[in-house]
Formats: structure tokens, C-alpha cells, sequence
């Protein structure tokens, strides 16, 4: 496998927010043998119907039925919700959603609570899922009684193809769970969330090489599939995280295209 580049990774270093970038070599995710049931995510094509990723209708529609086809044949489950897809990029950054920018912190979205939180009907996080439990018609008893829960995420990159900003995903692997941080996210997007999820911290005496990974050159028609949650491996003490940042990217021009990409959860329900 080749390297990319060679950049900063950024880390959440200190308990007041303080961020430390770590000069790490970036390899081509390209010529790399990667699975997200191994190494946390994988590159797959997959063009979409949805031709305005700001139409959030036409993700409901187009989009959603796409990403349960693809979750049920990769995982075999009986059912898929999803909170809503996030979008990213200058648009929305000047219509004042500050946390719609690239988020340039290693971190993985959630941690072993995901699933006593997935269990809790009056929970926040639940409100936010309930459209689209009522179209999948999943009950809050179906999330209480559900064997497994594993949480795939889909990014997909719908600006340049050389943004500034591109995403890197770290080899799961390759980070023990003594490596990672739990914090509250409290809201996002202007709604309230009470989830926990994990900040890697920077690498020390003792830890595994780090393996970190982009995909170069990302088109609309390509998404990266990544596994954001699993409570079988949770309960096995397996890795279930896959961290994950923006970072700068010293092969485009200081003037380079702001990035922009949007980002679907889909929640796979075992019986």
C-alpha cells in the first residue's frame, strides 16, 4: 500500500478541549485490502438516485431504501431506522450551523452506552429516530428487545474531488479501548442528542503503530462504509469504534475547494 501524504492528525490532548496535531503518514485507502468488519471501513461504489443532497425529501426517499438494501445484504438484519443525514459544507457553515463544518478531531461516534441508550424510549436520541421508526415500523419494545444493534455509516464526498479537507479513517485494529475518551455530546444541529461518543487520544509510550488511511479523489458515486457501533463485538470486547477526522491536506492548494459531504446512519435491528 502506498502513502498518501504526510500530515497532521488532530487530537484532543487536555480535559479543557486543547488540540495537539500529530504528524502522521496518510495512507492511500485505495491500494489497501480493507473491510469494515475487520478494519472498521472499506470504499464501495455506490451511485445514488438522490441527484440534490439538499433536497432532505429526496433522502428520504431516494436514499434511505438504497442504504437498507445495501445494510440488509451486508449484515443481515431484520430491520433499519436512521437518524437523519447530515450534510456538510460552505452553505451550511454560512447559514450558521457551526457544527455542519469538518469535524478536525479524531473521534468515533459512539460508545458501549449506545445501546442501553437505544433502550430508553423517553431518551432524546430516540425522538430524533422516531420518523423514521414509524416508517420502518420499529417500536421502542423492538429496540429494547433487540439482540444486536450495529450502527453503519455511510460518508459520501459531494463537492471536489480535492477538497481541503478530506476525511481519514484509522485502522480499528490498530487502537486499543485504553486509547479512547468518552464525552457528551449534549446537542447537535440544534437538537438535543445526550449521546456519548469517544475522542482517540494521541498516541503514547506503549500504544500500536497507528494505521490511518484516506481515499483520494472521491466521487459523488462512491461512499466510504464504516462501522460506527456493534453490541455483539461490544459485549465480546471486540473493537467496535472506527476513529475518524477531516484533516488539512498538503497535496492541494491553500485555496483549494471547501469540502462538502454528507454522512447517513443506518441503525441495523436484529431480533
Amino acid at each position: 500500500m502506498s502513502v498518501y501524504c504526510r500530515a497532521e492528525i488532530p487530537y484532543v490532548a487536555g480535559p479543557d478541549g486543547e488540540r495537539t496535531g500529530v504528524e502522521t503518514p496518510i495512507r492511500d485507502g485505495r491500494t489497501a485490502k480493507l473491510t469494515w468488519q475487520k478494519h472498521g471501513f472499506e470504499l464501495r461504489s455506490m451511485p445514488s438516485k438522490v441527484d440534490r443532497w439538499d433536497d432532505e425529501d429526496q433522502i428520504v426517499e431516494r436514499h434511505y431504501p438504497e442504504m437498507t438494501e445495501m445494510a440488509m445484504e451486508e449484515t443481515g438484519c431484520d430491520a433499519v431506522i436512521f437518524y437523519p443525514a447530515i450534510v456538510r459544507g460552505p452553505e451550511q457553515q454560512a447559514a450558521g450551523l457551526a457544527d455542519r463544518a469538518p469535524i478536525e478531531t479524531a473521534h468515533s461516534d459512539y460508545t458501549e452506552r449506545y445501546q442501553a441508550m437505544m433502550r430508553t424510549p423517553g431518551h432524546p436520541y430516540i425522538s430524533i429516530l422516531k420518523p423514521s421508526m414509524t416508517a420502518a415500523k420499529v417500536t421502542s419494545a423492538d429496540l429494547a428487545n433487540a439482540s444486536r444493534i450495529l450502527t453503519l455509516q455511510m460518508w459520501r464526498n459531494i463537492g471536489d474531488p480535492r477538497p481541503d479537507r478530506p476525511i481519514a479513517f484509522c485502522d480499528a485494529t490498530t487502537v486499543g479501548r485504553e486509547e479512547l475518551t468518552s464525552y457528551l455530546v449534549e446537542e447537535y444541529g440544534g437538537l438535543p442528542t445526550q449521546f456519548e461518543s469517544f475522542l482517540l487520544l494521541p498516541p503514547g509510550e506503549g500504544t500500536k503503530k497507528r494505521r490511518w488511511f484516506t481515499f483520494p479523489e472521491m466521487t459523488a458515486d462512491e461512499v466510504v462504509l464504516f462501522r460506527a457501533y456493534d453490541s455483539e463485538r461490544a459485549q465480546s470486547g471486540e473493537p467496535f469504534w472506527t476513529p475518524h477526522t477531516a484533516f488539512v491536506d498538503p497535496t492541494v492548494d491553500d485555496d483549494a475547494p471547501r469540502r462538502a459531504s454528507v454522512e447517513t446512519r443506518a441503525i441495523c435491528i436484529f431480533t
